[in-house]
């Protein structure tokens, strides 16, 4: 069994469009590191995953509401989805709570200003409440106090970090020191999309265990076209991990924040709608 938890969902002309056009393509990198070609192949690319955590593809000029309406359309009927929503300035909390089928927000810098969280205060607590998931980065010191903070004024929000807390360089030393932070916490976990050094894997399982790691592709953040699921789990493979430290990463630990997270809206068993 496989559950991607880290799988970007866009549509190919209006990437193409932006990534074309942007005033912030030569800004930020996320400009570069998506090929609208492969946005092309999704379907197919999803063929490979038992279920799949679903964020919106985004970028500078994207309008938050619009990209969570846009998901929530295009997953509604796809059963092996797990919707996560973006963050929202000033939110309508009713709003985002109608919307929520999983407690499980993404918050990103090149969206959202660590420096002023004011204005997402009120999510955060829906989140504490809830004992729901924050998936977010850790790409600087910065970015790191912030988790810190989190962690300190909502103690009941659980954190992922995504890319086993990496910089944008992929710097070992900085990864390293990262899961080193971070580890202790029981209520952060972490998930290896990006990462392409089985050195690093193996860390992050020697330090965090098995049971808060989990497996993402981060796809379509890959400019070669074709590139399928069996290319993203090679890093992994070639950690040597023991069977079961693979069916956690692989599925159970999804598995279990799927159950965590579940808002019962509509009364259904997560393991009734997993199966389905």
């Amino acid at each position: 069994m496989l559950i991607d938890s880290h799988i970007h969902i866009g549509r190919k002309h209006e990437c193409e469009k932006t990534i074309k056009n942007s005033k912030y393509k030569d800004i930020y990198k996320i400009y570069s590191c998506i090929n609208p070609k492969t946005i092309r192949d999704t379907d197919i690319f999803l063929r490979d995953v038992d279920n799949f955590f679903a964020i919106p593809l985004f970028f500078c000029e994207t309008n938050i509401e619009k990209a969570n309406d846009d998901l929530i359309k295009r997953v509604e009927n796809n059963p092996k989805a797990i919707p996560i929503l973006l963050m929202c300035k000033n939110q309508n909390l009713n709003n985002l709570i109608f919307l929520l089928n999983y407690n499980i927000l993404k918050e990103h810098f090149t969206l959202h200003n660590p420096k002023d969280i004011s204005n997402r205060n009120e999510t955060y607590d829906y989140l504490n409440s809830q004992e729901g998931f924050l998936l977010l980065h850790t790409l600087s010191n910065s970015t790191y106090q912030h988790v810190m903070h989190l962690r300190k004024e909502y103690p009941k929000m659980k954190i992922i970090v995504a890319h086993l807390g990496r910089n944008g360089s992929c710097d070992y030393d900085f990864t390293t020191d990262m899961i080193d932070k971070l580890y202790s916490d029981e209520n952060i976990y972490t998930d290896i999309s990006t990462i392409r050094n089985p050195d690093l894997i193996r860390y992050a399982f020697k330090k965090f265990g098995s049971s808060r790691i989990l497996y993402g592709s981060d796809f379509p953040f890959e400019k070669n076209p074709g590139i399928r699921e069996k290319d993203y789990i090679q890093p992994a493979i070639k950690a040597n991990l023991k069977d079961d430290e693979y069916d956690n990463l692989f599925f159970r630990n999804a598995e279990e924040i799927i159950r965590l997270t579940k808002t019962r809206k509509e009364g259904n068993d997560v393991k009734d709608e997993m199966e389905r």
